[in-house]
């Protein structure tokens, strides 16, 4: 018994009795069974004995010494401590602690109330069920008169293009797909027929265009005076001379001066220049102040609006302002003629590329003097923000007959500025200009 018990801890401890015992591998070439000595085979028991209660007594002291060391006091958990473990999380994580955030939970459910309330009662039967499956919504919401029927409710009007899909696979439908149910959310050629008749999808501007034009999508489109040059014109090189086209000098742009081809082409060749100068990394010193100041100046409207004017005040205000004035300079730009001027190439490009459905929206808002009959539901700050909204979407969708023009072949550099930078320069928000 005492030979098996030395060999499972020889096995067990495989590095430590080899290390103790001195143990080599044997080649063995004959087997003969031969009887030790007896005086031999006691030595030997007698010194495997020692050998293994000497290495019984070093585990066993390891083993104590850990022990000591090793602080195994557990504290019990109980619902107050994961309160304050969780209420001090929030206040280490959230901007404001949690009074904060229990604050602007309380404004997105007020917000979320009156947005029901300005819905049309026949849609309440396509939300309600979906609003008694979401967690955590307050009771307030859930008891809104026509929405607190709905829970557990199938919708009873169905579009039409919907009622065989609804016969076969209703039950299984989720909640939130409920809303493609409703008939009002499919198109009806009755409807389309009266608003959207004689609409292009494609606004074409040129040198005849009036502003009040840029609203009105069924003029007669110029596509074959600005259509590409014949072939012949290639193969003679024509077409691809370089022209030079004037660039508005610096102390003349203004907010009203009247972009050029040049101005266009000198804007999108200074991209390269700055990027050279600052890099792209958004983890150094200069981007991440940048990033602060967008943070700390909570100007988001205007960074929408003139996002390259408010680029150029943020560096004014560093110490990279005289290199960012020499990097623009070699383009013939001041800071300042450089913000103005990528800003009307920005809001250029995003009415040249804006839908009918955005034009039609543009259209009825220009017509608002003050805000409509159906932000009465709203709270004067929410009716306030909701005004300002539309004032800055009008500001970001306004452009000049020259300006659009200005940018009419240039639609593919200006897209590949941006798009690389995930509809961001330096920091900057650019919206939809693609």
């Amino acid at each position: 018994m005492l030979k098996i018990l030395f060999f499972l801890i020889l096995f067990s401890f495989p590095g430590v009795a080899q290390e103790r015992l001195n143990w080599q591998a044997l080649e063995v070439t004959e087997v003969q069974e031969e009887e030790p000595p007896k005086s031999v085979q006691t030595n030997s028991l007698a010194q495997t004995e020692g050998r293994f209660k000497s290495l019984m007594s070093e585990l066993k002291e390891s083993v104590e010494n850990k022990t000591k060391k090793k602080d195994r006091k557990v504290e019990a958990i109980n619902q107050e401590t994961v309160y304050s473990a969780i209420v001090e999380m929030i206040e280490t994580s959230y901007p404001g602690g949690l009074d904060a955030m229990l604050e602007a939970n309380e404004k997105l459910e007020d917000n979320i109330y009156r947005l029901i309330l300005m819905l049309p009662k026949y849609a309440y039967q396509y939300i309600g069920p979906f609003i008694h499956e979401m967690p955590y919504v307050s009771d307030r919401i859930l008891n809104i008169p026509g929405i607190k029927e709905t829970k557990g409710k199938f919708p009873t009007r169905i579009a039409p293009q919907m009622r065989e899909y609804v016969k076969k696979y209703g039950k299984y439908m989720s909640t939130h797909l409920y809303i493609y149910l409703m008939p009002e959310a499919w198109a009806r050629p009755q409807r389309e027929k009266s608003t959207f008749k004689g609409y292009s999808k494609i606004i074409k501007i040129d040198e005849n265009t009036k502003p009040d034009d840029l609203f009105i999508l069924n003029n007669v489109s110029l596509l074959n005076k600005h259509q590409m040059l014949p072939a012949d014109k290639y193969r003679t090189g024509e077409a691809l001379e370089k022209k030079v086209r004037p660039q508005t000098p610096a102390e003349k742009v203004t907010q009203t001066s009247a972009l050029t081809e040049g101005d266009v082409e000198a804007a999108l060749a200074s991209f390269k220049a700055i990027e050279q100068e600052f890099g792209t990394n958004r983890f150094d010193e200069f981007h991440t102040a940048l990033r602060d100041m967008s943070l700390s100046d909570n100007n988001l409207m205007g960074e929408m609006l003139n996002p390259m004017q408010t680029l150029v005040d943020k560096i004014n205000r560093l110490p990279e302002k005289d290199r960012f004035a020499k990097t623009v300079a070699k383009h013939g730009f001041t800071p300042e003629s450089w913000g103005i001027t990528v800003d009307k190439i920005i809001k250029a490009r995003r009415v040249a590329n804006m839908s009918p459905a955005v034009a039609l929206n543009l259209a009825a808002w220009r017509k608002l003097k003050k805000p409509p009959k159906s932000f009465d539901v709203l709270s004067p700050r929410d009716r306030q923000v909701s005004w300002d909204s539309i004032q800055l979407f009008l500001g970001m969708y306004t452009s000049s007959k020259e300006n659009l023009l200005a940018i009419k072949n240039y639609g593919d550099n200006i897209r590949k500025v941006f798009a690389t930078r995930d509809m961001m320069f330096i920091e900057t928000p650019v919206y939809g200009i693609y």
